[in-house]
């Protein structure tokens, strides 16, 4: 992965506090790079079959690409042991961002392995190292919201969610926060657009707030209660693309959150 002349923004702190920039050092301006997202696809042969059985395809091992760094200026050894503290010292993920237009709400979470102190003569230019994303498509949209609001005492509301993630061989699933109104009772959220899947919980409190995580499959309640024996246990999720999403039931409010995976 090659970016050149690009400021950069690493585990919150801006590349330009030591005049830092990505780059290929000693480049021509020509590259190769994953396109992100790569498959692995399962056939068998069969003796006296020409053409494989096809078994399906999953997604690969997450993305990994030669990453430099480099300064117009020279890099003195104090500074250069700064920068590599803050760049080369984490053993989790952090949020690597490039500050370019087209890249301005994508991050990337990385660990940059195996790095390189890049030299001319005696005096520091540059570094190079090793981008571990983690993820197989390499990059996350921000995370974002959606609320829905109701003042009626029973709704019965359609809805439709473009899922535009770049991960359109799977299954979004979205976190919600369900807000009871003063009534209480149940609430029913169906897509229409997943076989008509229904996601659903019955004899709710009046004005209870349910956390739903579609992914980690929890259920956390205001009311400390238990509520996994009031739920129908499908827990919601959005097909890529166009979902018809229908909300009924005594609630006064829905927000959604969701995540889109990005491919760098």
């Amino acid at each position: 992965m090659k970016y050149y002349s690009s400021s950069f923004v690493y585990d919150g702190s801006p590349s330009s506090y030591f005049n830092l920039y990505v780059s290929e050092i000693g480049g021509d301006g020509n590259s190769e790079n994953s396109g992100g997202g790569s498959f692995e696809v399962y056939n068998k042969k069969i003796y006296r079959r020409s053409v494989p059985f096809f078994y399906g395809s999953a997604v690969g091992d997450n993305m990994e690409y030669e990453l430099s760094f480099t300064s117009p200026e020279d890099i003195d050894s104090r500074t250069s042991e700064l920068i590599q503290k803050w760049l080369f010292s984490s053993r989790s993920y952090k949020k690597l961002m490039i500050v370019q237009p087209d890249m301005q709400d994508v991050y990337m979470n990385v660990i940059l392995n195996d790095p390189q102190v890049v030299r001319e003569g005696n005096l520091i230019r540059g570094y190079t190292c090793t981008a571990q994303c983690d993820s197989p498509f390499g990059g996350w949209k921000f995370p974002k919201t959606k609320t829905y609001t109701y003042t009626a005492e029973v709704i019965d509301n359609t809805v439709t969610f473009n899922n535009s993630s770049d991960d359109s061989g799977n299954y979004l699933y979205p976190q919600f926060v369900i807000t009871m109104n003063n009534a209480g009772g149940n609430i029913t959220i169906t897509n229409q657009s997943d076989g008509d899947r229904v996601s659903s919980f019955t004899g709710l409190s009046p004005s209870e707030v349910l956390s739903v995580d579609n992914s980690l499959e929890q259920i956390s309640s205001s009311t400390d209660l238990k509520r996994m024996s009031n739920f129908n246990k499908k827990f919601f999720r959005l097909i890529p693309g166009i979902n018809t999403i229908r909300f009924q039931g005594n609630v006064s409010s829905i927000t959604m959150a969701y995540q889109f995976v990005a491919k760098i």
